[in-house]
This record gives structure tokens, C-alpha cells and sequence, in this order.
């Protein structure tokens, strides 16, 4: 027992020394910590002001945190220092920007504001749950439970750093630290080795990219410049360009940055303009080779893009891409055009032959039509009249049976056929409906020569769309 009492009393000491371990922590740690972005008189909030990293080491300003799509990077570019400021949407290629530097600069900014804002308050209240931790060891009497809350205790302590942007990350480990002796005591109580191995050590505190300050007038319109040259669509580099002259136009001490501005400006304005005519130009070459299905024609416009964009330095690869695909999608459409007119002057002949043979039968459909739509509407249809087209109708089947269409008119054939069919059956039912009033039967013969109908003009619409040459749509 009196060993027991020797180690109570040693736990008890340790503990009071942690306890107030926890004191001085929090006294010195009373003012909020963590770097803070400071500025004089801007409008743009300083804890808004994120940086996406260029490989070449540019920190370019951005309004909030920047998003990596695909093989983008997406973010609001600022331009200016307050005084005048805009802010440009900007999509960089990802293989322009140091993608890992950018992300730890944002958990710094984060860390940064956790600091300023919850910082403290949570921390001081962490503490305060794990020094009423620290009080109750000497209370429990199982040394067990006494050895697991402790572990707990400093197992939160580490967890919590962990979770909260490694806010007081050092003074977190002073703390952790000195709970292992108390810990090696407690494990001594329950029978364990005094140096059995600790798997719950903390790590080191993550370093966090250093925040910076806010730009001047002359570092933004230089990192709007950098930006600019990294770009890939010329609409953005103009945007850029052009927020960069406003905000150094006319202020004194960057006349070299605003004339540099303003002759990249210029450039970028020709080259919009060389490469918005070429397009037009071409496309319109494209197009009328189209109309004509000149193949070889819509392929030299392709040939020459390739041509005139080298001729221009390559200024615009977005834009080249963009014309390109288009000329690839209208020399693809001209080759399909070529070949459906291939194919018409080869089927020509036997469509109009098809048509020919089927002509009487179509007229004779024709003639039958207004007693088709009677049956249709249930009006009063003469019994031999009903005979009579019923007789005229067998023979029309009869006779397209005996017709083989070309292949391409397959189609149209079966649903002409179809349509003649349906009309035999629907003067068939009308004649059965009269001989024995059945309304049944009326209903049935309505809905075969609605069939009929329809299907006859499907079939006349297709026959005649193919006696004439195909056109391209554009």
C-alpha cells in the first residue's frame, strides 16, 4: 500500500504542475495569434485576397480562393490598389501555375482568418475541457480509467491542433509533452514498462506558405502583365490588358508600366482583329465549298488557317482551335454532302423508274381518298360504292406485290403498301359494319383508314424528297 500512496501523491504533483502548465499557456496566448494580411484603405478586403502562383514564381492576386478544373485553373483576378481596382475572371492552363504552392497559400489564408476570428476562443475552450480532464485524474481511483483519460486527453489535444489549421501547434506540444510523464507514472501504477512506446506522438506543426502583403499599384499592374503572357484566350488577355491601362493610366511613377501595358494592349487588339477576319474569311470559303460539295475547296480553307496562323506569330491557339474544329466538322459534312450526291446521280435512274410504275397506283389511292376519310369520320358511305373501292384496292395490292423497289426505296414501298393494305381492311370492316350495324366494326374501319391515309402521305413525302438531289443543311 504504501507504494500505491507514493505514486497517488507523484500523479498528484504531475498534475498540479500541468494544470498549471495550462495557466501560463493561456495568459501568453491571450492576444490572437497567426499572420494577418494588412493594408491601408483598401476596398478589397485583405482576407480576401488569395494568390494563384505562376510556375515562374508570380503570386497574381485573386479575389478568393482559385478552382482547378479539369486542366484549368479558375480564378478572379485583381488589378489595381484600391484606388482603382477591377477584377477579371481568368482560366489559366494548370501547366502554368505551381497548382501545389497556390493550395498551401490558401490554407495559409485560412489558418490566417481562423486566427483572427475563432482562433482563440476555441483553443480556450479545448483547454478548458482538457484541464477539467487533468482534474479528475486524482479523483479516479482504478488506475486503468485513470491511465485511459489521460491518453484521451492528450490524444484530443493533438487531434485538435490537427483539425484547426495547427493553431498554437507549438504550444499544443508543450502541453502534449508534459502529459507524458504523468502518463509513464499511470502506466507504472497499472504494471506497464515506465518507457513502453507512445503511438499517439504528434506530429510537427505543418508549414504554411508565408502570407503577403497587399500589392502596390506597380506589383499588380506587373503580376496583371504576367498573367496576361500566360494566358491562352485572347478575350481574357484583352480583359486583363485593358484593366491594367485603366489602373496605371495617368498615375504618376508608372508611366514605363502604363506605355508597356498599352503597346501589349495594341498588339492583342491586332491580333484579335487579324484573327476574328481570318476566321470569317475562311468560314466563309468553307461554306460556299459546302454549298458546291467542293471537297478540296473546304480542306485548302483548312490548310490555309494552319498557313495564316504561323504567317501571325500563333497569337491565338484558343482561337486556331476553335476554327479548326469548326473547318474540320464542315469538310467532314462536305465529304458526306459529296458522296449522298454520288449516290443520288447513281440511284437517280431507278427512282424515277419506281416512281413511274407506282404512279397509277397512287393516283388510284388518290381517287379513293374522299371515301377513306367518309369511313374515317364515320360518315354515310353507299354500300356498292364501298364494293367498288374495296375491288379497286385488292387490285392496287395486287400490283405493288408484283413490284421489287430499289433499295434505297424500301422503305417508301412497304409503307405504301402498308397504306393500301389498311384501306382493304377498312372498306372490308365499313361493308361488315352496314351489313350487321355494328358500331364496333365502324370504330374499327374509322382507325384503318386514318392508318391508311397517313401512311400514304409518309410515303408520297419520302418518294418525292428522293427523285430530287440531296441538300446540306447549315
Amino acid at each position: 500500500m504504501p507504494p500505491a500512496r507514493d505514486a497517488n501523491a507523484s500523479i498528484r504533483a504531475m498534475t498540479r504542475r500541468l494544470a498549471i502548465a495550462f495557466i501560463v499557456l493561456m495568459v501568453a496566448g491571450a492576444a490572437p495569434r497567426g499572420q494577418a494580411v494588412k493594408g491601408d484603405s483598401q476596398p478589397i478586403d485583405a482576407a480576401s485576397m488569395f494568390r494563384v502562383f505562376l510556375t515562374d514564381g508570380q503570386a497574381i492576386p485573386s479575389f478568393g480562393e482559385s478552382a482547378v478544373v479539369g486542366d484549368r485553373v479558375i480564378f478572379t483576378i485583381i488589378v489595381g490598389d484600391g484606388a482603382r481596382t477591377a477584377m477579371q475572371l481568368l482560366s489559366l492552363p494548370a501547366s502554368t501555375v505551381d497548382v501545389a504552392r497556390t493550395a498551401r497559400y490558401a490554407e495559409a489564408m485560412r489558418a490566417a482568418r481562423y486566427a483572427a476570428t475563432n482562433g482563440e476562443a476555441d483553443y480556450a475552450a479545448m483547454t478548458a475541457e482538457v484541464e477539467r480532464s487533468v482534474a479528475q485524474l486524482t479523483k479516479i481511483q482504478d488506475p486503468k480509467k485513470r491511465l485511459e483519460l489521460a491518453e484521451e486527453a492528450k490524444r484530443r489535444l493533438l487531434t485538435w491542433s490537427q483539425e484547426h489549421y495547427s493553431y498554437r501547434a507549438d504550444d499544443v506540444q508543450k502541453l502534449a509533452g508534459m502529459f507524458d510523464e504523468v502518463i509513464a507514472e499511470l502506466r507504472v501504477a497499472v504494471g506497464e514498462s515506465r518507457f513502453a512506446f507512445d503511438l499517439v506522438a504528434g506530429s510537427a506543426a505543418a508549414q504554411l506558405e508565408p502570407l503577403l502583403p497587399l500589392p502596390t499599384l506597380r506589383e499588380s499592374v506587373s503580376m496583371a502583365l504576367a498573367a496576361a503572357r500566360v494566358s491562352d484566350l485572347g478575350a481574357e488577355r484583352l480583359a486583363i490588358l485593358r484593366a491594367a491601362s485603366a489602373a496605371s493610366g495617368s498615375v504618376a511613377g508608372t508611366e514605363d508600366l502604363s506605355a508597356t501595358v498599352n503597346q501589349r494592349l495594341e498588339m492583342e487588339q491586332s491580333a484579335d482583329d487579324a484573327y476574328a477576319t481570318l476566321a470569317a474569311t475562311l468560314l466563309s470559303r468553307a461554306d460556299a465549298g459546302m454549298r458546291r460539295a467542293d471537297v478540296d475547296a473546304v480542306a485548302e480553307a483548312r490548310k490555309q488557317a494552319i498557313e495564316r496562323d504561323r504567317a501571325l506569330g500563333s497569337l491565338r491557339p484558343g482561337e486556331l482551335a476553335a476554327l479548326m474544329s469548326n473547318l474540320d466538322a464542315k469538310l467532314e459534312a462536305t465529304r458526306a454532302y459529296r458522296l449522298a450526291l454520288d449516290h443520288y446521280a447513281y440511284a437517280r435512274r431507278g427512282r424515277l423508274d419506281y416512281e413511274k410504275r407506282v404512279r397509277p397506283t397512287m393516283s388510284g389511292f388518290d381517287g379513293l381518298r374522299p371515301m377513306l376519310e367518309a369511313i374515317r369520320d364515320m360518315r354515310g358511305t353507299p354500300f356498292e360504292r364501298l364494293t367498288i373501292a374495296y375491288d379497286r384496292l385488292r387490285s392496287f395490292a395486287a400490283d405493288l406485290a408484283r413490284v421489287t423497289p430499289p433499295t434505297d426505296l424500301a422503305d417508301v414501298h412497304a409503307t405504301l403498301s402498308s397504306s393500301v393494305h389498311m384501306a382493304v381492311e377498312a372498306c372490308e370492316r365499313r361493308r361488315r359494319a352496314v351489313i350487321v350495324a355494328s358500331l364496333a366494326d365502324a370504330r374499327d374501319a374509322s382507325s384503318a383508314a386514318a392508318g391508311a391515309v397517313l401512311l400514304a402521305d409518309q410515303a408520297r413525302e419520302r418518294l418525292i424528297g428522293r427523285l430530287f438531289p440531296p441538300r446540306i443543311d447549315q
